[in-house]
């Protein structure tokens, strides 16, 4: 359960924020929608190029000193945004944050292929992460309502930390090294499927997520509120992701992105927080598709697993710079709703594409096959 442990309290205290930041921005430096999409897009570049930087370097130079460095500095980096909340203005609040996206980045494709090289069941430990997740935007809900924002980030960064003393103890076996060109095309080419449909539906995804507490709070959440909706949807995906390991990879892939246009359709008929819980629930179990048919596809077919794990990070955090600026100028120009109608239209798009690209690479009778054993 160490490597379960790490997943959980580091997801708590690196993502358990990300319900405060576009308040915190608005509310207490007053920055528009748009500048809230600009730095919500740094900090995801930033993500970008280390998960693909030291997703490579784990796979040549090992796992283990890749993970212990990342979570460190993450660790730091988290107690460093206490500091621009107490000391800080908006530009030291924004760096800091990118710096954030920077070592979050790090560590990501050394866990992950940890986990899946001593585990094998991606989905369950996956489910791990989103509790922590979940956990952490309910705990930062909750605090942030009552005792502050410096609190809050406080308890994260004691996440964090804790996250790196239980790493200290895995056990690392031998390991494999090996050379990874620094453009690795072959490797892009053999999951251009999933890397394609992943940049497009969680781009439109981040058009929504970056404005999305204030969204909430146009519906009257306040911020425990907010903390429990967006706990919902992780703790939904904790429970869907431990039963997705028998399904085809292709499949969840496919089930993930038709549930994902379904899930933001329904956004745009909430008009209450009671209202748009059901659709937390639905993005719970798009996203568990999504994101563990994604994992064990580009697992499954790479023997440079960080590498691929951490380009598929680094896919989804070019989603993330390029959405929540995007986003921003939308929400400022057609309000919440038209974004999210953008965003139904781009997960049906990525679909389109999926499929298209199996059927190129030979792969489109995985759709046909509803489950399968793994060795």
């Amino acid at each position: 359960m160490k490597a379960e442990t790490v997943q959980l309290l580091s997801s708590a205290g690196l993502f358990g924020p990300v319900i405060i930041v576009p308040v915190i921005l608005q509310e207490d430096f007053g920055a528009s929608k748009s500048l809230i999409g600009l730095i919500a897009g740094a900090f995801a570049a930033a993500g970008f190029i280390s998960s693909y930087l030291f997703g490579r370097a784990s796979d040549i130079r090992g796992r283990r000193d890749i993970l212990l460095v990342g979570l460190f500095l993450s660790g730091v980096a988290t107690l460093l945004q206490v500091a621009s909340l107490v000391w800080g203005g908006l530009v030291f609040f924004s760096i800091v944050r990118v710096f954030v996206g920077f070592c979050s980045g790090i560590f990501s494709g050394a866990l992950l292929a940890y986990a899946y090289e001593t585990k094998g069941k991606m989905g369950k430990f996956s489910a791990w992460g989103a509790l922590g997740w979940g956990a952490g935007n309910l705990t930062v809900g909750l605090l942030a309502g009552t005792l502050g924002n410096e609190v809050a980030y406080l308890l994260c960064a004691l996440f964090v930390f804790t996250s790196f003393g239980v790493a200290l103890a895995l056990p690392f076996s031998k390991e494999v090294r090996m050379e990874v060109p620094l453009l690795p095309k072959e490797l892009i080419r053999r999951n251009a499927p999933v890397f394609s449909a992943m940049l497009i539906r969680h781009t439109g995804a981040n058009m929504i997520w970056v404005t999305y507490p204030l969204f909430l709070r146009s519906i009257g959440a306040d911020d425990a509120w907010i903390g429990v909706i967006y706990a919902v949807n992780a703790i939904g995906q904790f429970f869907f992701m431990m039963l997705l390991d028998r399904y085809d990879p292709a499949v969840l892939v496919a089930v993930g992105l038709v549930s994902s246009a379904l899930t933001f359709y329904t956004f745009t008929l909430a008009s209450s927080p009671w209202e748009i819980v059901p659709s937390q629930m639905l993005l719970a179990f798009a996203w568990a598709s999504l994101y563990v048919g994604s994992l064990r596809y580009v697992l499954d077919k790479n023997k440079e697993k960080a590498t691929a794990s951490g380009m598929l990070s680094s896919t989804m955090s070019l989603s993330g710079i390029i959405g929540p600026v995007i986003g921003g100028l939308a929400a400022t120009a057609f309000d919440f709703k038209g974004t999210i109608a953008v965003a139904t239209l781009m997960s049906l798009v990525a679909l389109t594409i999926f499929v298209y690209e199996l059927k190129r690479s030979g792969e489109f009778y995985r759709l046909r096959v509803g489950s399968r054993g793994r060795p």
